[in-house]
Protein backbone atom coordinates (compact mmCIF):
# COMPACT_ATOMS: atom_id res chain seq x y z
CA UNK A 1 0.00 0.00 0.00
CA UNK A 2 1.21 3.47 -0.96
CA UNK A 3 1.49 6.11 1.24
CA UNK A 4 0.31 9.18 0.27
CA UNK A 5 1.49 12.80 0.66
CA UNK A 6 -0.87 15.28 2.31
CA UNK A 7 -0.93 18.79 -0.03
CA UNK A 8 -2.73 21.93 1.47
CA UNK A 9 -3.89 25.13 -0.60
CA UNK A 10 -4.45 27.89 1.06
CA UNK A 11 -5.51 31.03 -1.75
CA UNK A 12 -1.87 30.91 -3.82
CA UNK A 13 -0.40 28.77 -1.41
CA UNK A 14 0.29 25.09 -1.60
CA UNK A 15 1.64 22.89 1.23
CA UNK A 16 3.21 19.89 0.31
CA UNK A 17 4.08 17.12 2.48
CA UNK A 18 7.71 15.85 2.07
CA UNK A 19 9.89 12.76 3.66
CA UNK A 20 12.58 15.04 4.73
CA UNK A 21 14.38 18.15 4.68
CA UNK A 22 16.85 18.41 1.54
CA UNK A 23 20.60 19.43 2.39
CA UNK A 24 21.99 22.60 2.38
CA UNK A 25 19.25 24.54 4.12
CA UNK A 26 19.16 27.61 5.89
CA UNK A 27 17.19 28.27 9.19
CA UNK A 28 14.81 31.35 9.25
CA UNK A 29 14.72 33.46 12.15
CA UNK A 30 11.41 35.20 11.48
CA UNK A 31 9.71 36.65 14.75
CA UNK A 32 6.19 36.24 14.81
CA UNK A 33 5.31 35.07 11.52
CA UNK A 34 6.48 34.64 8.79
CA UNK A 35 4.42 35.50 5.75
CA UNK A 36 4.41 32.34 3.04
CA UNK A 37 2.72 33.99 -0.14
CA UNK A 38 1.45 37.88 -0.85
CA UNK A 39 -1.46 38.24 -2.75
CA UNK A 40 -0.62 40.43 -5.32
CA UNK A 41 -4.59 41.77 -6.16
CA UNK A 42 -5.96 43.05 -3.19
CA UNK A 43 -3.45 43.26 -0.61
CA UNK A 44 -3.73 40.07 1.37
CA UNK A 45 -0.91 37.59 3.00
CA UNK A 46 -0.67 34.25 3.58
CA UNK A 47 0.77 33.66 7.01
CA UNK A 48 2.13 31.14 9.43
CA UNK A 49 2.59 31.70 13.43
CA UNK A 50 6.05 31.67 14.75
CA UNK A 51 5.71 29.43 17.63
CA UNK A 52 7.14 26.61 19.54
CA UNK A 53 7.74 23.67 17.88
CA UNK A 54 7.22 25.26 14.16
CA UNK A 55 10.45 25.72 12.41
CA UNK A 56 11.13 27.35 8.83
CA UNK A 57 13.92 26.55 6.43
CA UNK A 58 14.96 27.99 3.08
CA UNK A 59 17.12 26.46 -0.09
CA UNK A 60 19.36 28.49 -2.35
CA UNK A 61 16.06 28.54 -4.59
CA UNK A 62 14.18 30.39 -2.02
CA UNK A 63 12.11 27.72 -1.78
CA UNK A 64 10.58 27.97 1.67
CA UNK A 65 10.05 24.65 4.32
CA UNK A 66 8.45 24.07 7.33
CA UNK A 67 9.06 21.08 10.19
CA UNK A 68 6.27 21.23 12.86
CA UNK A 69 6.33 19.09 16.00
CA UNK A 70 2.61 20.80 16.81
CA UNK A 71 0.06 21.52 14.95
CA UNK A 72 -0.18 25.35 13.57
CA UNK A 73 -2.43 27.10 11.30
CA UNK A 74 -1.99 29.22 8.13
CA UNK A 75 -4.50 31.92 8.04
CA UNK A 76 -4.76 35.35 6.00
CA UNK A 77 -4.27 39.13 7.02
CA UNK A 78 -7.72 39.54 5.98
CA UNK A 79 -9.97 37.36 7.63
CA UNK A 80 -13.02 37.07 5.17
CA UNK A 81 -11.01 36.19 2.07
CA UNK A 82 -10.15 32.62 3.33
CA UNK A 83 -10.43 30.25 6.09
CA UNK A 84 -7.55 29.68 8.63
CA UNK A 85 -6.57 26.06 8.08
CA UNK A 86 -4.65 23.62 10.37
CA UNK A 87 -1.42 21.45 8.96
CA UNK A 88 -0.64 18.43 11.64
CA UNK A 89 2.40 17.82 12.44
CA UNK A 90 4.75 16.83 9.74
CA UNK A 91 7.94 18.33 6.93
CA UNK A 92 6.34 20.55 4.41
CA UNK A 93 7.56 22.43 1.35
CA UNK A 94 6.04 25.57 0.65
CA UNK A 95 5.18 27.26 -2.64
CA UNK A 96 2.90 29.00 -5.02
CA UNK A 97 0.60 27.52 -6.66
CA UNK A 98 0.67 27.31 -10.48
CA UNK A 99 -1.71 26.46 -13.28
CA UNK A 100 -1.69 25.84 -17.43
CA UNK A 101 -2.88 28.16 -19.89
CA UNK A 102 -4.01 25.87 -22.24
CA UNK A 103 -5.09 29.26 -24.42
CA UNK A 104 -1.42 31.02 -24.23
CA UNK A 105 0.33 27.10 -23.79
CA UNK A 106 1.94 28.30 -20.35
CA UNK A 107 2.09 28.08 -16.45
CA UNK A 108 1.38 30.46 -15.07
CA UNK A 109 1.27 31.08 -11.05
CA UNK A 110 -1.97 31.40 -9.55
CA UNK A 111 -2.86 34.79 -8.02
CA UNK A 112 -5.38 35.69 -5.40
Amino acid sequence: MENKKKVYLHGECIIKEVESLPENIQQREDKDSIMIAESETVGNEHRIKVKEGVEFFEDTNGTLYMRNTAPTEVYCLHTARHDTIEIPEGIWEIDKAVEYDYLSQQVIEVRD
